[in-house]
């Protein structure tokens, strides 16, 4: 496709191109709108009534809650590097990012990902009972256009939120309807376009009338096949590699758009409306092609398209009774859908070579209730009671085709259906399948004394599946006890003990899961034990002003760990004896004034994982070893400097130790992943890297107004964040923008 050269910054036409030519044209829209705008309405926003609710149910700032809680708000993600809100969170702390496709992301949280951590949409449940194990798509699906903030809760999150999160939770806060605009309607616009990647497009309105607060918005992402550095092609397979000038096989567009609505009218009632949809379209999984992973079998593999879509109702009603002084009642709908289609030569390099072609059409509906009382106990509301239960019912609708051509004949034009009577048997997971959910809880925040408080919480879980001919469930008692010391008003010290638990979901009981585009599937047990875990804690958080630093040591234990054995003749899912996983998470923003407009930080996070399992041999014994893709150590570290909180430059680097902590058993063997093995040695380490890039911008007061600038990898280096699908951007050259009444 014919690119523009526009001075260094790359565009495709038909893509970056477009995308400019739309911000202009909404510019000068909300240009000629402003002129009609008087002064008053122009500065017509207010802190009005929203619901708050984070993934731990404590409305206190993450500072004063016994948890390794970071929070990192719409205005910090606008200032770092990556093209969606989930990779400028990448790096920590405790929270590393892996994209198996560039339209993936899956977040390693101190060390596991995909169905043992959890993940939320503005405090409702987000992770689902088809969620495929280790690294998956799902959290890249949420709207970021619609997100306020990220809140990374590290450690066990089963007490009040039920099972997953054995190492911790990221919750997605939405913005809240209206954004404290009191007007009527006030536009926005928000843009980022880079070199390496292409453009997203956002757009909304904002607005109040009479007592209903609202919030419209759109967005469109038109990513082109990635830049990437100036070594990449030394992992582009093709017979004419030296004629690629990006990484083949990464390109995918996305659209998303989301309507949220408070109403204020009803005495002692605050009632809220939050819907969304998000669509990927034409998303390849670079594995599954010869280009990308050098197996020459491969033709394609790609999502057209991937959905999520989302409604939540939710009401919060302050009675301030004898025993219920707050009830807060919600109800969600969550649709996940995708088109899989897989291409292959069957046989390849013999006589009977043909083309092997499959498609999966999964759905799962999920409809969930969830009613949380807060009861204030004792004098001066010493303990906060926060009680209440959680159901939630998912359903899926699952389809298989399988096509091939005539032994000997690779010729995809004479595809034909390939024994359709045997279609339903070879489905995700078995059509029709049910998953329930079922939890009471109870938690205490207790305030013992002016500066240490007490979190004491139980919660009870059932779970019931149905599959086929199969009907099963399990159930468990988890709890948490946590505290925090306020020593003085800046200096916080916190420690807790948590039992979490995990069930097994439908993918692990019945489904049929590869790993690293292997094209072996493990298939589901219906046997499985719940993994159980227990984690104990302990940190230090300091802040000041504008300064802060804190830091977390943890230990986490977990029994009847589920993986996925792939030394079986037959492999599936089977539980190990258990897994230890330890590590430390530090995060800084520290700087000194200079006169009365500069300030000059130093800030970063870095973090240390390491894992390994317990695997049972002959005898009862057992034998240990890594697990895979989990020992980490990596980090960011930079130089911010500030003048009069609106220009601000960064200079920082991104980094990760070697990769040599693998998994070698045959259960799951790293050696077996292309993803580790395309870029790093054949038992599956990688090398360590260091990216630098350098940032600057400037922000209005009001921060209605913004505009930024950045260099991504300065250096141009090849490298590639460990068990991700594809290396990373190369040197890579952007603008964001921002505007609003």
């Amino acid at each position: 496709m014919q690119k523009i050269r526009l001075n260094s910054l790359i565009f495709r036409s038909g893509s970056g191109q477009y995308l400019v030519i739309v911000l202009f044209a909404v510019l000068a829209l909300c240009g000629s709108l402003r002129a009609e705008v008087t002064d008053e309405s122009e500065t017509a926003t207010e802190e009005l009534p929203t619901i708050l609710v984070t993934g731990t149910r404590i409305t206190k700032e993450p500072i004063y809650q016994p948890y390794a809680f970071y929070r990192t708000t719409d205005k910090e993600l606008g200032e770092r590097i990556g093209r969606t809100v989930l990779d400028r969170l990448n790096y920590g702390p405790g929270i590393f990012v892996q994209r198996t496709a560039p339209n993936q992301a899956s977040p390693f949280i101190r060390g596991l990902t995909g169905e043992q951590t959890l993940l939320m949409i503005d405090g409702i449940r987000f992770s689902h009972a088809m969620m495929r194990p280790g690294p998956n798509q799902y959290s890249a699906l949420i709207p970021g256009v619609s997100v306020h903030a990220l809140d990374a809760i590290l450690g066990s999150s089963s007490t009040v939120n039920g099972s997953d999160g054995l190492t911790g939770a990221l919750d997605y806060q939405l913005a809240p309807a209206g954004r404290g605009v009191t007007s009527i309607a006030l536009p926005w616009v928000e843009s980022r376009v880079d070199s390496g990647n292409g453009g997203t497009l956002r757009l909304g309105i904002d607005g109040m009338m009479d007592d209903w607060a609202h919030s419209i918005e759109f967005s469109g992402s038109m990513f082109h096949d990635r830049v990437g550095g100036e070594d990449f092609r030394n992992r582009v397979f093709a017979e004419n590699k030296d004629a690629y000038n990006e990484i083949p096989n990464t390109a995918y567009d996305e659209l998303a758009g989301g309507l949220r609505l408070a109403y204020f009218g009803l005495d002692k009632h605050l009632l809220e409306m939050d819907a969304g949809h998000t669509r990927q379209l034409d998303a390849p999984r670079p594995g599954g092609y010869a280009e990308n992973s050098g197996k020459t079998d491969r033709l394609y593999r790609y999502f057209d398209p991937q959905e999520f879509s989302y409604l939540h109702l939710r009401d919060q009603w302050r009675m301030r009774g004898l025993i219920v002084d707050q009830l807060q009642t919600t109800f969600w709908w969550h649709q996940f859908g995708e088109k899989q289609f897989r291409s292959s030569i069957r046989d390849s390099g013999t006589d009977s070579e043909r083309i092997r072609r499959r498609e999966y059409n999964d759905t799962l509906n999920a409809y969930g209730a969830d009613m949380q009382v807060t009861t204030l106990l004792g004098s001066e509301e010493q303990h906060e009671l926060t009680w209440g239960g959680t159901f939630i019912y998912e359903m899926t609708d699952n389809n298989y085709s399988e096509f091939r051509t005539p032994s000997g004949i690779i010729d995809p034009s004479l595809l034909s259906p390939h024994n359709p009577e045997d279609w339903p048997n070879k489905t995700s997971v078995p059509d029709g399948s049910i998953y329930m959910s079922l939890g009471f809880f109870a938690q205490d925040d207790w305030q013992i004394t002016s500066v240490i408080s007490l979190l004491a919480g139980a919660r009870y879980s059932r779970y019931d599946w149905s599959f086929g001919d199969v009907d099963g469930g399990a159930d468990d008692v988890t709890g948490s006890l946590r505290g925090i010391w306020d020593m003085t008003d800046y200096h916080h010290i916190f420690a807790g003990v948590s039992k979490g638990l995990r069930a097994p979901n439908l993918n692990n009981l019945a489904g049929a899961v590869d790993r690293g585009s292997s094209g072996q599937p493990a298939t589901g047990n219906p046997d499985l034990e719940p993994e159980i875990s227990y984690t104990y804690e302990a940190g230090w958080k300091w802040q000041k002003d504008r300064n802060s630093i804190a830091f977390t040591a943890f230990k986490t234990d977990i029994v009847d760990l589920i993986q996925r054995d792939f030394s079986l003749a037959e492999p599936e899912f089977t539980n190990v004896e258990g897994a230890d996983i330890s590590g430390l998470e530090s995060v800084w923003d520290y700087g000194v004034e200079l006169g009365e407009i500069h300030r000059l930080a130093l800030v970063g996070a870095a973090s240390l994982v390491d894992a390994t399992k317990k695997i049972p041999i002959e005898a009862g014994n057992t034998i240990e070893d890594n697990i895979s893709r989990a020992n980490r150590m990596y980090g960011r570290i930079g130089l911010k400097y500030e003048q009069d909180r609106n220009w601000w430059w960064l200079t920082q680097f991104r980094w990760h130790d070697d990769y040599n902590k693998v998994s070698t058993h045959p259960s799951d063997a790293d050696a077996d992943d292309i993803r580790l093995t395309v870029a790093g040695n054949p038992d599956g380490s990688m090398p360590g890297y260091i990216v630098f890039d350098v940032m600057c911008g400037w922000r209005s007061d009001e921060g209605n107004h913004h505009i930024g600038f950045f260099i991504e990898n300065i250096a141009d280096k090849t490298y590639r964040e460990p068990g991700t699908g594809t290396d990373g951007v190369g040197r890579s050259i952007g603008i964001t923008s921002g505007f609003r009444l």
